[in-house]
Order: C-alpha cells, then structure tokens, then sequence
C-alpha cells in the first residue's frame, strides 16, 4: 500500500525507468479497457421524429460516459505523478509531467469542437492539435521510459 501512495498519489520522489514503465502499465490499461467499452457501446446518431425522447439503453450510456470521464482524469493525475518522478529523477522540472495529458486534453477539445463549430473551425485543425498531442506523448515515453539519466546531465553540458 506504501507504494501505491508513493507511486501514484504524490509528486515527491524519484523512480528509474523500469519503474516508471512498469507504473505506468496499470493506468494506461484501465484507460484502454475503458476506451475499448465506450467505443463498443457509443449511442448512434439519432432521429427523434421516429424514436421516444427517453430510451432506458442511451440513457445508461451515458451514465457510463459520466464514469469514463472520471476515470480519464483519474488516469491523468496518475500518471502525472508517475511522470513527474521519473523527472525529478533526470534532474528535470517535474512541471514537464504535465505536457502529455494537457496536450491529450486539448486535442480532445478540438476534436469534440471542430464538427459542432460550424464551418468557423476548419477539419485540419482537429489534425494539428492531434499531432501535437501524438508529438507530446511521444517525447514524454522517450524521455521517461527510453532515454536513461545520463542522456539528461549530457544535455545540461
């Protein structure tokens, strides 16, 4: 239980490598699972001159989305904490653990935005903040999860 605390409910701390990935499995797993269930269950676009108002099956869905959305912050702080470790560790600011989730959530903005914008928001913009967020995560598994310490103090030099 100590790990856990130290792991994945405090910024204070260093971990290694090995460790930060092997923190980092349970959090993403969970947001997978979870994904894979909304992308399975996602209500259709509906036409309400030909259906009720109130449908029991949409009505639980969504309620599943309120719980989604919960646990993909929760994943995010998480990992935040994970990250924010493994900075420290390369003796860089641990304000840096911030940028893949910040940058996930923007782009998930934009993607939410750009269909209902109409027309104000071109299709591509959705795309840009989509690669900045890809761009974002993957200079953090780099960082964190390939590149070792004394990568970090070469670069200072």
């Amino acid at each position: 239980m100590n790990d856990f605390r130290f792991l994945y409910r405090q910024a204070e701390g260093r971990i290694d490598r090995a460790q930060w990935r092997r923190a980092s499995i349970p959090p993403t797993a969970i947001l997978l699972a979870f994904s894979v269930v909304w992308i399975a269950i996602a209500p259709r676009a509906r036409d309400l001159s030909h259906e009720g108002l109130f449908d029991l099956g949409i009505a639980l869905r969504y309620a599943y989305l309120m719980v989604f959305t919960f646990v993909i912050f929760m994943c995010a702080i998480v990992q935040y904490f994970v990250s924010a470790k493994r900075f420290a560790d390369r003796d860089m600011p641990t304000a840096l653990a911030g940028i893949a989730p910040f940058a996930v959530f923007v782009a998930g903005a934009a993607n939410w935005y750009q269909p209902r914008s109409e027309g104000d928001a071109p299709a591509w913009i959705a795309w840009a903040f989509d690669l900045i967020a890809l761009a974002a995560v993957g200079w953090t598994i780099y960082e964190l999860g390939v590149a070792d310490k004394a990568s970090a103090q070469a670069s200072d030099t």
